[in-house]
This record gives C-alpha cells, sequence and structure tokens, in this order.
C-alpha cells in the first residue's frame, strides 16, 4: 500500500505538528535547564561554603589533624561504613571533612568534629544538572542524550553560518526583533563556540557514561557494571571484614609529602575501613595538570604503592581524567571558575535566543504559537525565579532534600502552564521582578541567620553575586514595563 502523506487527516496532521512542537519546547526547556544550573554548579563548593560560613576554613592540616578526625568519626558510627572518605582543605575548599556514603562532618585545625555537612542547595543543584532528579542512570542518560543534542547543535550552527568571520562583530540589538535576536545568538555562539563544543562533549561522555557500562559490561566484563571503569580508575580491593586498626592516615600522609612534593593530598578514601581487607588511596591534585587527579593506594602501615595511571598512564587513561574539570572549570582556580560562569551565561543565552529566533519567524510567517512564546518566557525567566525559591526556601523554611526538588518543579511546572493557560498573567517583566525581589531575600535572611559567624571570603563573595543579579534583573524589569507603557501609547496614538 502505498501512503500518501498529501492525504493524511488535517486533524492527524495538526495533531501531530502540536506533539512535534511540544517535544521540541520540552527538549528545549530541560536544555536550557541544565545550561543554567551548569553555570550555579561551577561554583558549586562556594555555594555550599557559603550555606555554613560558620565552619572553620584552614589552608592545610597537619596528618595529625586527618587522622583525629577520621578516627572521631568511625567511633560515633554504629558498624563500619563500606565506604569511607576523608577530605583535606583546598584552595577551593579549604575546609578539613570527613564523610560516608550519607552523611559528612566538618573538623576544625586540630580535627575536632565540629559540624555536620547541611548544605542541601549546593546537593540540589547537583541533583538537577547530573540527574534532572531523575534516578541515576535513566538521569544521567538523558543529561548526556542532551548534551549529544547540544554538540549537534554547535556544529550544525557553525556550518549554517557562511558569513562567519565577516558578521563577528555585527551585533544589532536595536534593530526589530528577529534581528536582533539573531545577531545576539549567532555572535555569542561564535565567540564562545569552543567552549559550548567542550562543554557538549564532556557532559555527553560523562552523561552516557553509565549507559556504555550498563550495554558493553555483559560483553566485554561478564555483566558486571561496576567493576567496568576499573582498568581506568583502579579496582577496589576485597579481603577480610574481621576488625582491625584504621589504616595510618598520619603515616601515609607524611609518607606522600616526602614522596610526591609537587602534588597535593585531596581525599583518602577508604573502601572497608577499619577492617582486615580495608583498602586506602590518596586521591592527589596535580598542579598544571587538566586531569581531576590521581590515586596513590597506602596499606595498613601506611607504606605507600604506585599511581593509577590518570597522571602518567595511557592516553585514554588522561583523557577521561580531563572530562570533569573541563566540564565544570575546576582546574585552574576562582579566575576559570568567573570565565566558566560568565560563558554558561552565553550558553543560556543561546539556547534562548535560539528558540525565540524560531517563535518570531513563526509570528511573521502568520503561523504564530503564543501558547508555546508565553510557555518559554516561563522558562527562561521562570527558571531563575524557582532557583531563588529553593534557595530561599533551604534558608527558612525546609532543608530536606526530596522537598526542594519538589518545590523547584512545581514553581517551574506551575509557572509554564499558568503562562500557557492564561495570557498576560505570567511576563518577562514580572517574573524578573520577582526574581530580583526573591534574591534580595535570600540574602537579608542569610544575612541575619549567619550575622555572628563572621563567615569566608566565598559566602560574601556569593552574597555579593545575589546582590548584583537581582540590581540587573531589577533594571531589566523596570527598563521593560516602561518599554511596554510607551509602545501602549505608541500604539493608542496611532
Amino acid at each position: 500500500m502505498n501512503l500518501k502523506w498529501s492525504k493524511l487527516p488535517s486533524g492527524l496532521v495538526a495533531r501531530m505538528l502540536g506533539g512535534h512542537l511540544s517535544l521540541g519546547l520540552a527538549a528545549s526547556v530541560l536544555l536550557y535547564i541544565l545550561c543554567l544550573t551548569g553555570t550555579a554548579m561551577v561554583f558549586h563548593e562556594e555555594f555550599g561554603r557559603w550555606e555554613q560560613p560558620q565552619v572553620p576554613e584552614m589552608e592545610s592540616v597537619s596528618p595529625t589533624a586527618a587522622a583525629v578526625a577520621a578516627k572521631s568519626v568511625l567511633a560515633g558510627l554504629e558498624g563500619t561504613p563500606h565506604h569511607f572518605w576523608v577530605g583535606l582543605p583546598t584552595a577551593t575548599n579549604p575546609r578539613l571533612w570527613v564523610a560516608t556514603s550519607e552523611r559528612t562532618w566538618f573538623a576544625d585545625a586540630d580535627g575536632r568534629i565540629v559540624a555536620e555537612a547541611d548544605h542541601e542547595f549546593a546537593h540540589f543543584l547537583e541533583k538537577v544538572h547530573y540527574y534532572l532528579t531523575l534516578p541515576m542512570l535513566p538521569g544521567l542518560t538523558l543529561v548526556g542524550i542532551l548534551g549529544v543534542l547540544m554538540a549537534g547543535l554547535c556544529l550544525s550552527g557553525l556550518l549554517a553560518h557562511p558569513r562567519l568571520f565577516r558578521d563577528a562583530f555585527r551585533l544589532r540589538l536595536k534593530s526589530g526583533p528577529r534581528l536582533a535576536q539573531a545577531d545576539l545568538h549567532n555572535r555569542l555562539s561564535v565567540w564562545a563556540f569552543p567552549f559550548h563544543l567542550v562543554i557538549a562533549l564532556t557532559g555527553a561522555a560523562i552523561g552516557l557514561s553509565l549507559l556504555v557500562a550498563a550495554v558493553f559490561a555483559p560483553v566485554v566484563n561478564e555483566g558486571d557494571t561496576e567493576t567496568f571503569f576499573d582498568p581506568i580508575f583502579g579496582a577496589e580491593a576485597e579481603g577480610a571484614d574481621t576488625p582491625a586498626p584504621l589504616a595510618d592516615i598520619e603515616a601515609a600522609l607524611t609518607n606522600f609529602a616526602n614522596t610526591h612534593p609537587d602534588t597535593r593530598a585531596w581525599v583518602i578514601s577508604f573502601h572497608d575501613p577499619a577492617t582486615a581487607g580495608q583498602s586506602v588511596e590518596i586521591l592527589a591534585y596535580h598542579p598544571r595538570r587538566l586531569i581531576f587527579g590521581d590515586y596513590v593506594g597506602f596499606d595498613a602501615e601506611g607504606n605507600l604503592g604506585g599511581w593509577t595511571g590518570l597522571s602518567d598512564g595511557d592516553l585514554g587513561q588522561q583523557v577521561v581524567a580531563a572530562l570533569y574539570p573541563l566540564h565544570f572549570g575546576s582546574f585552574g582556580g576562582l579566575p576559570v571558575k568567573i570565565l566558566y560562569g560568565l560563558l554558561g551565561l552565553a550558553a543560556c543565552v543561546v539556547v534562548a535566543s535560539g528558540v525565540n529566533i524560531w517563535l518570531v519567524k513563526r509570528r511573521q510567517a502568520a503561523r504564530p504559537v503564543p501558547a508555546f512564546e508565553r510557555a518559554w518566557t516561563a522558562t527562561v525567566w521562570g527558571s531563575p525565579l524557582a532557583l531563588a525559591a529553593v534557595a530561599f526556601a533551604d534558608l527558612a523554611i525546609s532543608q530536606q532534600l526530596a522537598w526542594l526538588i519538589a518545590l523547584f518543579w512545581t514553581v517551574q511546572l506551575g509557572l509554564i502552564v499558568v503562562a500557557m493557560t492564561v495570557p498576560g498573567l505570567v511576563d518577562r517583566n514580572r517574573l524578573q521582578l520577582a526574581t530580583a525581589l526573591l534574591l534580595v531575600l535570600v540574602v537579608v535572611r542569610h544575612t541575619f541567620e549567619f550575622a555572628g559567624d563572621g563567615g569566608n571570603p566565598a559566602a560574601w563573595g556569593i552574597s555579593a553575586l545575589l546582590l548584583v543579579l537581582a540590581a540587573i534583573l531589577g533594571r531589566m524589569a523596570l527598563r521593560g514595563r516602561r518599554q511596554s507603557g510607551l509602545q501602549r501609547v505608541a500604539d493608542s496614538t496611532t
């Protein structure tokens, strides 16, 4: 039977077109949320310090202090954790911390436990950006697929721009809406192309990693997905679980400092700590390298083994070890983070303006989709409002992660639904102004709650950044309302 598409019922075609538009808008919404939360995730360590500014900070701690903190936490636990970590101060997170898979504690410079970690907003950002708050495998896979989509958009957009160099500095923001959006989209796309492509490719690689393991483990690893990446990151040794003294952290850190003076110990990882079969390794930061670090193991007496190979092994190992730092800008300190933050905002603008161009083209071709236009406005300017609402709720109402996730999606999806069903109620200026006011409330609440704790540079910086964003959004809202008023006056006189 020869199916003629031109003979399909018009009602079916209309429904399919509506479904196609809805699917495209949904993908754009998720990609925009990923870009926005990814920009915030660049500063996730700073947000954690902002949420708990009272925690002691230090440039370094002695091996003795690290050992004291580890033993103090283990002594207070019921049973032996399967995984256990001791984190040493770094330039971007100058705190001594101890963690199990469920909980984290902070210690002072002498190793005394002073507080339990309570930075659910930073944790929330991780859940949204890594998994879109879905379970790990489907969430990470969806994020990886969106990374592939973003990479395809980067490459196809570049190839579709024949006047790439001639128009590189052409920006007509005061022209009509279509030209203004097109110039903004094209300029930022070209200027930030290397960054956007790297972010997309590394995000796709990280996001699809678990899917790759699930698909290929039955073929090459006897179905064991848990050990699929052992050739890259090293394997956990299995041994007897009979009680034994905790491996000598103090001796290991001392030996490490003497043996590897050009690197810096960062995290000590235990597998089945304080048992006869415990395996322990030090994750070390390598200055002037793109890798996140490399692992070196040590035995119960603190004697060191060799590197896993992330720093000096096969090229593939080193490339994999560089994915995370390249994706989040964690390889060059605060200057690189600020650059990544600005380029992340550029990615948000590119995604937003790309959809805006399509919407304007449809309107000019007498095929407008006003409900989708309003939904997109609610996405672009409602997402910052939803994030601000979560930050305020984390400070003032509840620090339960599940509640914060529910609040985010309720605000975000609620704004989209209201915008699509009630024209004129949810507009850009109102969303901008509401976000600005809420950001100010966040800073005020934070200041009053932690007024006597002294704070730290990261906490001051985050509060200052939120106030700057509030000022920018407030100015945009007031200017937009003024321009809308002038436009209404002009329309009434014509």
